[in-house]
């Protein structure tokens, strides 16, 4: 997670309370933000975050993959969101929260929201039900492809009840991304769901 007070991330960690052994933090370089982000419609809500010093890989601190362009997400594709949830009173859990979300198509999406905020695009990818409302903003949302988990989004717009939440479509990024990181790259990998028949929320190329 990160202090947004005191720009630090802290990773390995999984309590806001009590004791995290394994938790490393670094605070942060730069904050790159997409330069055609857009507030009112969140249009390009997504950033980059450049640490101020590297960081060793863990049992409990590891990388994860992005999914890369081309990868299909059809409706009913296994997910996962984890982050903070919210208690009944509004305040933060103490412990990171993970729930399996499904993924809802973008022409269902798109239905769902009609005349609602946020317009949904390609640029988006919409998953979960009632439970997806309890976390945080920027919490990631993963899928598994064989033995590897990938991001696929970003979360953006935490919608409850009849509404799936909103997350940025990283892989509609894969070109800004790479273009964007100095150094080593990120891995970028392909996703297509399992029931390739209906790929109702496939994304263009960018």
């Amino acid at each position: 997670h990160i202090d947004t007070v005191d720009p630090t991330v802290y990773l390995g960690g999984y309590s806001l309370s009590g004791s995290n052994p394994n938790e490393v933090n670094r605070t942060l370089e730069k904050i790159i933000c997409h330069p055609e982000f857009d507030f009112a419609t969140l249009k390009n809500d997504i950033c980059l975050l450049k640490l101020s010093a590297p960081v060793n890989f863990t049992d409990h601190i590891q990388p994860t993959c992005l999914a890369s362009e081309n990868s299909t997400y059809n409706n009913e594709t296994s997910s996962w969101v984890i982050g903070l949830g919210y208690n009944s009173d509004g305040t933060f859990t103490k412990t990171l929260q993970e729930a399996k979300v499904p993924i809802v198509g973008n022409n269902e999406c798109k239905g769902i929201f009609q005349g609602s905020y946020p317009k949904i695009t390609e640029n988006m990818i919409c998953a979960g039900d009632k439970d997806s409302c309890l976390f945080t903003y920027g919490a990631p949302l993963m899928t598994k492809s064989g033995s590897v988990w990938l991001q696929s989004g970003v979360l953006s717009v935490s919608a409850c009840d009849a509404f799936p939440s909103v997350f940025t479509r990283v892989s509609q990024y894969q070109k800004w991304i790479s273009d964007t990181v100095r150094g080593t790259q990120p891995g970028f990998v392909t996703f297509t769901s399992p029931d390739s028949s209906s790929p109702t929320t496939t994304a263009p190329d960018v």
